[in-house]
């Protein structure tokens, strides 16, 4: 095999080097874990901005910024993190969201679990806390989703 064959193969030829399997997924794993902290940042300034500026409600501030990231986090493990795959870039779009939203149900029940139990430890439900709480979902949905995004969506 050599560069830019099938990146899902067990070792992909590099130069005369064979580069096993275990180490692209590490790699991988690594660059979706960067552009994932950028989707949060986007996610939790855009959820924080909706609750604190458009006084919209913890639940309702929480979907804008989670579309947003999403499409950013598309475009970007698109071009990085799956940069290999071959796979049409709509029919790779819509199998991203689909996974996505997978990933959204267990973010977004994390987050609301926040929020709903927060208040029984003492912590009040306000904007500044949120991003907090954008990042407990993100960490639960996040290795579900790479899982997704490499054997589906980019496949």
């Amino acid at each position: 095999m050599g560069v830019g064959d099938d990146s899902y193969a067990p070792a992909t030829r590099l130069e005369g080097a064979t580069v096993p399997a275990s180490r692209r997924v590490s790699a991988q794993f690594a660059s979706f874990a960067l552009i994932g902290a950028f989707g949060y940042v986007i996610d939790a300034a855009v959820t924080y901005v909706c609750a604190r500026y458009l006084g919209l409600s913890a639940e309702l501030a929480r979907p804008p910024g989670f579309v947003i990231a999403t499409i950013v986090n598309f475009l970007l493990n698109r071009s990085i993190t799956f940069r290999d795959s071959r796979a049409p870039v709509l029919r790779a779009f819509v199998r991203y969201c689909a996974v996505a939203s997978v990933g959204l149900a267990i973010n977004y029940a994390a987050y609301s679990l926040c929020v709903v139990l927060s208040p029984r430890f003492g912590v009040p439900v306000t904007p500044a806390i949120l991003p907090l709480f954008v990042l407990v979902g993100v960490g639960a949905a996040t290795v579900m989703t790479f899982v997704g995004f490499r054997a589906f969506a980019f496949r």
